[in-house]
């Protein structure tokens, strides 16, 4: 009995030293999520005044004096058809858009702030007419956008903005390198509405592609585009971080705003990082404006803008052509990537 008692005391002891050298470790920590947003939010129009009579010969391209039939009392046998000098080469032309609150990826809640909007072009070489102010522009994505132009010449001027907004991690403040490329390409088919039809945007009764008089509607206005792009960036100018300067997340507070030069209205700079795009002619396919680095470092993108600009440039040409009346026109498709990449030309 004593024995066993014996060991009975030295497993008790064992266990209890087995107990003494026992440990463990509640540890938790935290995993910040964020992914980005890209979205077309605004849109504009202007139309520069030629401020000039155009005329030709009914039929021909053989330009007439406008003096020769300018009233009933003159001697009207020339047939010579003319465009108005008060307006009519760069009046009803409007932009139309519809637009609701941004969403998240993925959202499925219904639309808030849903609404649409008309805008109309004048007659200023700078000044752009707009959906809604740029200060409105993140926080609207737009769902439909069209471009409706009455002009007797092919003169306006049209774009898209597309806002793009970067992942709220703080690249910068922990000095994390990330790589974003991007690129800016768009391309146009054109169409022709032909006969007695809808006409509008599920493509109902049009011809793709279409032409008028054997010519497209990027040939007849001498369509033109060029992309601009103004981003904010991680680590420069106002806001360093991705949260707002008062410690803040999911906010829009940003730095990339156009600066526009007041003779013509395009962009000049901006931002941290401003980019001037190439122009290039529509109707032969895909064109790439621009392509290459947004950073190479931890000044990583928090908000970025990508302008679409649209020119006709017909009317200045030495003979341009009068709009014509058969309903015409063309699909425009802009392709924006901006993504974390390992191989490009740099943008800066």
């Amino acid at each position: 009995m004593k024995k066993l008692m014996l060991m009975l005391s030295a497993i008790t002891m064992f266990a209890v030293a087995q107990n003494a050298n026992a440990i463990s470790l509640r540890f938790k920590f935290k995993t910040f999520s964020s992914g980005p947003s890209m979205y077309a939010c605004n849109a504009g129009i202007m139309t520069p005044q030629v401020g000039a009579k155009v005329c030709y010969f009914e039929g021909t391209k053989n330009t007439c004096t406008p003096t020769t039939c300018d009233n009933t009392q003159a001697v009207c046998d020339t047939r010579c058809v003319c465009t108005g000098d008060n307006g009519g080469d760069y009046l009803m032309n409007y932009g139309k858009v519809d637009y609701q609150d941004w969403k998240d990826n993925g959202d499925t809640t219904a639309a808030t702030g849903k609404g649409s909007a008309t805008f109309s072009s004048s007659g200023s070489t700078s000044a752009w007419n707009q959906a809604y102010d740029d200060s409105q522009s993140w926080g609207r994505s737009i769902s439909n956008l069209s471009f409706n132009l009455g002009s007797e010449l092919y003169g306006a001027k049209y774009f898209v903005d597309i806002c793009y907004r970067g992942p709220q991690i703080e690249y910068f403040e922990d000095g994390v390198t990330a790589n974003f490329n991007l690129k800016a390409q768009a391309n146009a088919t054109d169409f022709l509405a032909n006969g007695v039809n809808g006409g509008d945007n599920n493509r109902d009764g049009l011809v793709i592609p279409g032409t008028v008089d054997g010519k497209k509607y990027t040939e007849l206005a001498g369509l033109k585009v060029q992309a601009f792009v103004v981003c904010d960036k991680q680590g420069e100018g106002s806001y360093k971080y991705a949260r707002n300067n008062q410690g803040q997340y999911n906010t829009t507070a940003n730095e990339a705003n156009f600066v526009l030069n007041n003779q013509t209205g395009l962009p000049t700079s901006g931002g941290d990082l401003f980019v001037l795009g190439s122009i290039a002619n529509l109707g032969t396919g895909n064109v790439s404006l621009v392509d290459g680095w947004v950073n190479q470092n931890t000044h990583t993108p928090r908000f970025c803008k990508i302008r679409y600009v649209f020119t006709e440039t017909n009317a200045t040409a030495t003979l341009p052509n009068l709009r014509k009346w058969q309903r015409h026109g063309a699909e425009m498709c802009t392709f924006t990537d901006i993504e974390e990449a390992s191989d490009a030309s740099g943008l800066n």
